[in-house]
């Protein structure tokens, strides 16, 4: 006797978009959303993605403008030290709530829209405060590249750490020898362990400057020193 099996009922295909893929990547988190790992989250094929996203540096361009414009950005101050540090917290806070971005940044060509107008928009707004532009510049594009330059170099501070985990003590105390203490205990503290007060310090001082430094032709500096 014959029995008729009846067709199996496909789900619904799921329904794509460059959001929906943007969003895929943040849920995954930046240092895990390889296209695989995202086709899989999104429950599609690998090769369904290109039709919106173009390529593996679309998708990311587009994830990272989504995460910009969903952070929560502090209002401008009118103080220009306020303004300055409130701009480095924040770029801390959503660095450390989006893991792998500054990579990314740093290898996906160009930068986000978003970015760009958020920087202008606090230097524009420094101007206002009675910073030179060229000073304002400078400000927002140390205080948030240095920090993406300190998150996107993670994985090698902690190779130097396990570098120094693995040297013996006959090579630690050499290089210990030939510093002075505070100099080791620098390096130690704000190069190996927490990088927060470090930039702190070096942000500092960059405040402490703005305003008063003298203009250079970096063109005859450069000739100078070749």
């Amino acid at each position: 006797m014959h029995v008729q099996v009846p067709a199996r009922r496909r789900g619904p295909v799921p329904r794509l978009s460059a959001d929906k893929i943007a969003d895929a990547v943040l849920e995954l988190g930046f240092d895990r959303a390889q296209l695989t790992a995202v086709a899989q989250h999104l429950g599609v094929a690998h090769g369904a993605l290109y039709r919106y996203i173009g390529d593996r540096n679309g998708m990311m361009a587009t994830a990272m403008t989504r995460a910009v414009e969903r952070f929560d950005w502090p209002e401008l101050a009118d103080d220009i030290r306020t303004v300055i540090w409130g701009e480095a917290h924040a770029w801390w806070s959503f660095c450390e709530q989006h893991p792998g971005f500054a990579e990314v940044l740093a290898t996906t060509p160009g930068v986000p829209l978003p970015i760009t107008r958020r920087s202008l928009a606090v230097a524009v707004h420094l101007r206002s405060l009675g910073l030179p532009s060229r000073d304002a510049l400078i400000a927002v594009d140390f205080a948030s590249g240095t920090i993406h330059n300190i998150f996107a170099k993670q994985a090698q501070r902690l190779a130097v750490v396990n570098q120094a985990n693995t040297m013996s003590r006959e090579e630690i105390t050499q290089i210990a020898n030939e510093l002075p203490a505070d100099m080791l205990a620098v390096i130690v503290d704000g190069l190996i362990e927490d990088p927060w007060p470090w930039f702190s310090q070096k942000l500092q001082v960059l405040i402490n400057g703005l305003g008063r430094s003298e203009t250079l032709d970096p063109h005859a500096v450069r000739a100078a020193q070749g």
